[in-house]
């Protein structure tokens, strides 16, 4: 008795007699903090009382007192009571001193004070509003069956109501909720959502049995279920933040507890309605056995309608369902707080105070990554079967059955439910920064201070931006040869126009090819695709040349073909000659008159465009996936549209078309088998299917499954790389790809150490890549420095692999071509990870590990070039045999053959290939580049 009320002392909650207003600090645990009155705002509006909360840090809970107006009589009455109150008090101290004068010496022997329990028979009812799960829950149904409660719930005697607003994270249904209370004069206590202390909520990705456990066999062979528990466990500190479901049931707790007439404690869930009859049980076993039970447990039942309340509010329900539970004031349990939503959360408790008899479920092995249940309470078998309480209708009739399959539906939904929600509020979080017009590979800030410094004079970016728009002049040379101007394609200027006012013009460029794409084949064998015919890698480089040749010097040859390129192989149109006729006013002769071509009329003067907005196609095929899609880096050609677009060398319409043509890509990829294998790969191939994948989600806008691709990428890291920085996996499949072609133990080869470096070093350049590309868009969790349960990260790895190659540069081509380029890239990397955590980076720190590399490599400006005699003979030599490695060959008898978008194979040309692969490797433009997964002019803005 003593101990709970020097409990309740320390609250030191008062309630002030004139205004009705109740202010204190309600701090959820047992330890009381320091009161804080909060001041009465002025205009009679509510006063709202900020508590700390220690279960999370920097987060405040808000309490609402509805305030009455009182009466003059009132004021009187009140008056008076504290006039005869003082007056008791004087007689009585008047009466002690009086006595205690009389006594002897002797007859003062202490005795021990007896403290008497005040009267405090108060019940406290608390519901805890939480957040929709569709589709375990109908959106809205927290504030319908809110407004049911408070319309058809009656007053209960010595009871006071709270309400929990646990972590709304829609302002406006928020808003709502709180308008609805104030309307029917109700008391809460807000605990805000903090969009900054859940961002710092991770997944759990590495308490599994092994690395990149998503991928594993083990998993594969789980049930459907038992996989979506196994995801759900990931979102664990999330759970815990976003739902805070025993949070916040310890939370009612605490702020119970310094209620000083509180007895009796019911931290009940938001939807539970509970009749007159059902509380006058409650009300009498409490008053029979209330001192013999710390805990009363309150059986629920179901409803699928809750009208049914209103016909027969007397009668008894069969309830089957999980209890709630009630506290005395002195009860010592609280719930665990590591027991999420959907994993046990009430259960657990129940289980330890041995209130559900059956515990075979908690007594069954559980996955070896999930939080152990409590041992049985102190308290075991300390409580009491009393009443019932009624579940509000959640919207889903097929969840609410008292049906076997009705639970396992009401499951599997909570956990779809649980998991969407996060995942929409880690998009709705995310979409404050992201932007998908934004570049995903290249560094925007990058790229346009390497600009800027080329328009500048800077000497060594205006070298490399130069070899740029050599490349860039080869490929414009070449890549028109076949087209030729048709004048039987119309444009036509608005929809409805009549046949003779469609002027015929020469705008519209076409190919042979374009003629055989619509000839009928027998059955049903589709046309010549030739997005098929092609390479896409080589179709990727040139484009990307050519935009950025552009995006430097402005020259509108480069980013017409560049465009052109596109809506040939990708959108199936023709190509564009002369766009500027559609972006100035100039006159054209038609007919032997001169009109004025540029049209004033509408929504479309001044032109928005530098081509039409609508081009025709030459033909209506679908564009297939393409044979070497899943082996190609898609990263850097869909920056490439982005500028393309910007530059209106692309027509929304058209950019909209590439969305959802590379949706079906991005389709194909996350659902095929073939996508599928690919991921589950424990190589390169998988890091580069992430690369594409996210990639693509970024493109089409597609950012939920972004954020999923990005955050769960970290799991593959303890599988590809040891605390050593070594690659088992990615050396297993490079000696698998060598078994058919070099004899037994052949390891000290020259070709083995050059295919285990290539395939090594690959490795490392798609995941550079990829912890390029999520910093540069913003949103995810860093990978760079990204630490595996048995100490693997990709920048050790980075670092040990080129000082385990770095004496070679000197002598071995190849390794420069392939560890320079790497080297930059994951400075960048390693920069601008270290930026983020607030890490400042100076050259030649400590902290800078890839300084000591870099002093003895040229700076990125001047990997392009080779220096001597060398470079000037493998210029030469590539100079001379450009066209012939670029031009379309159509022939007469229209053969599609390889275009003009790529350079063709050489190796009966008579080209030095080495010399040349060793000049053009280090920008990436050239065929071995594009297996080394080296993007085109990296130096610009990648590194």
């Amino acid at each position: 008795m003593l101990g709970r009320l020097t409990t309740r002392n320390l609250g030191n909650t008062s309630r002030s007699q004139s205004d009705g207003e109740l202010t204190s600090n309600f701090s959820p645990t047992l330890t009381s903090r320091t009161i804080r009155k909060a001041k009465n705002r002025s205009g009679g509006l509510p006063t709202y009382v900020d508590v700390s909360e220690n279960y999370f840090e920097k987060s405040n809970y808000s309490y609402y007192h509805h305030k009455q107006e009182r009466s003059t009589s009132d004021v009187a009455f009140s008056w008076a009571i504290y006039i005869i109150c003082a007056l008791l008090i004087t007689a009585f101290f008047s009466y002690v001193h009086l006595y205690r004068s009389v006594q002897t010496l002797d007859e003062r022997t202490h005795v021990p004070a007896v403290i008497l329990e005040p009267h405090c028979d108060q019940i406290v009812l608390y519901r805890i509003l939480g957040n929709d799960l569709p589709p375990r829950h109908k959106q809205g149904q927290t504030l319908s069956n809110l407004r049911f409660i408070l319309e058809h719930e009656p007053s209960f005697p010595k009871t006071k109501k709270y309400w929990i607003l646990n972590r709304m994270v829609d302002p406006a249904n928020e808003a709502a909720i709180i308008k609805l209370l104030k309307k029917h004069q109700q008391d809460y206590v807000r605990i805000p959502f903090e969009a900054d202390e859940y961002l710092r909520q991770d997944f759990r990705l590495e308490d599994f049995p092994e690395p990149d456990f998503f991928h594993s066999d083990e998993y594969a062979r789980f049930s459907k279920v038992a996989k979506l528990r196994t995801i759900d466990y990931t979102y664990h500190e999330k759970n815990l933040y976003a739902m805070n479901n025993n949070g916040g049931r310890n939370a009612v707790l605490a702020h119970a507890k310094r209620i000083p007439e509180a007895r009796w404690i019911m931290p009940f869930d938001g939807n539970c309605f509970i009749t007159a009859k059902a509380f006058q049980d409650i009300q009498i076993h409490l008053e029979q056995y209330g001192n013999e039970y710390k805990y009363f447990v309150v059986p629920m039942a179901r409803l699928l309608n809750n009208t049914e309340l209103l016909a027969n509010p007397d009668e008894r329900p069969k309830t089957p369902e999980e209890p709630q539970v009630m506290f005395r004031y002195d009860a010592e349990e609280v719930y665990n707080l590591n027991m999420r939503y959907g994993r046990r959360s009430k259960l657990e408790l129940l289980w330890r105070i041995g209130a559900l008899e059956n515990r075979r479920s908690l007594n069954k092995p559980v996955v070896p990554w999930e939080a152990v249940e409590r041992p049985y309470s102190k308290d075991k078998g300390n409580f009491m079967t009393v009443g019932w309480v009624f579940r509000l209708f959640s919207g889903q009739a097929q969840q609410e059955e008292n049906k076997k399959e009705a639970t396992s539906i009401r499951a599997f939904n909570r956990l779809l439910g649980i998991q969407d929600f996060l995942d929409g509020l880690d998009e709705k979080l995310a979409r404050k920064t992201f932007r998908q017009e934004n570049l995903f590979l290249y560094d925007e800030q990058a790229l346009t201070e390497a600009r800027f410094s080329y328009w500048g004079g800077d000497a060594e970016v205006t070298r490399v931006v130069d070899e740029l728009n050599g490349v860039a002049e080869g490929i414009l040379e070449v890549v028109s040869i076949g087209y030729e101007v048709d004048k039987s394609v119309t444009v036509h200027g608005g929809l409805g126009e009549s046949p003779e006012n469609i002027k015929k013009h020469g705008h519209f460029l076409k190919a042979p090819f374009m003629d055989q794409a619509n000839k009928p084949l027998p059955s049903m064998e589709a046309p010549p695709a030739r997005i098929n015919e092609i390479n896409l890698g080589y179709l990727f480089q040139n484009v990307t040349t050519l935009t950025l040749a552009h995006f430097f010097t402005r020259n509108p040859n480069y980013g017409l073909w560049a465009a052109n390129m596109i809506r040939v192989h990708f959108l199936n149109e023709y190509a564009i000659n002369n766009q500027d006729d559609y972006h100035g006013s100039k006159s054209v002769p038609d007919e032997g008159q001169h009109l004025e071509f540029l049209s004033d009329q509408g929504y479309s003067f001044p032109s928005l465009n530098r081509v039409p907005r609508i081009i025709p196609k030459y033909s209506n095929w679908p564009v297939p996936i393409p044979a070497d899609f899943t082996t190609t880096d898609i990263s850097y050609f869909l920056d490439a549209i982005r500028l393309l677009r910007r530059g209106q060398y692309l027509t929304h319409k058209e950019y909209v078309d590439l969305q959802s043509i590379m949706t079906d890509f991005l389709e194909y990829l996350v659902n095929s088998p073939s996508g599928i294998k690919l991921a589950q790969a424990p190589d390169h191939r998988a890091v580069l299917y992430d690369l594409q994948v996210a990639a693509l989600a970024t493109f089409t806008d597609d950012l939920r499954l972004y954020l999923r691709i990005v955050n769960r990428c970290r799991m593959r890291i303890g599988k590809h790389f040891l605390p050593n920085g070594q690659q088992p996996y990615q050396t297993a499949y490079a000696n698998a790809k060598l078994e058919s072609v070099l004899p037994p133990n052949s390891t000290e080869s020259p070709l083995y150490q050059r295919a285990h470096l290539h395939y090594t070093t690959l490795n490392l350049q798609y995941w550079t890549l990829l912890s390029r590309a999520i910093q540069n868009t913003g949103v995810g969790r860093d990978v760079w420095h990204y630490t595996a349960k048995d100490g693997g990260r990709l920048s050790r790895a980075v670092i040990s692999h080129t000082g385990q190659n770095f004496d070679i540069l000197d002598s071995n081509p190849v390794a420069r071509r392939r560890l320079i380029p790497l080297l930059h890239m994951a400075q960048a990397a390693h920069i601008k990870s270290d930026a983020a955590r607030g890490i400042r980076h100076d050259w030649g720190d400590d902290h800078d590990y890839f300084e000591r590399f870099q002093r003895a490599v040229k700076n990125k400006w001047g990997c392009c070039l080779l220096e001597g005699r060398e470079a000037a003979e493998a210029e030469a030599r590539w100079s001379s045999s450009l066209s012939s490695r670029l031009v379309w060959n159509n022939g007469n008898s229209g053969d599609v053959r390889q275009e003009a978008i790529g350079v063709a194979n050489v190796e009966n040309e008579g080209v030095d290939e080495a010399a040349v692969s060793a000049l053009w490797n280090y920008i990436g433009g050239r065929p071995d580049a594009i297996g080394s997964g080296i993007p085109p002019y990296w130096m610009l803005g990648i590194a």
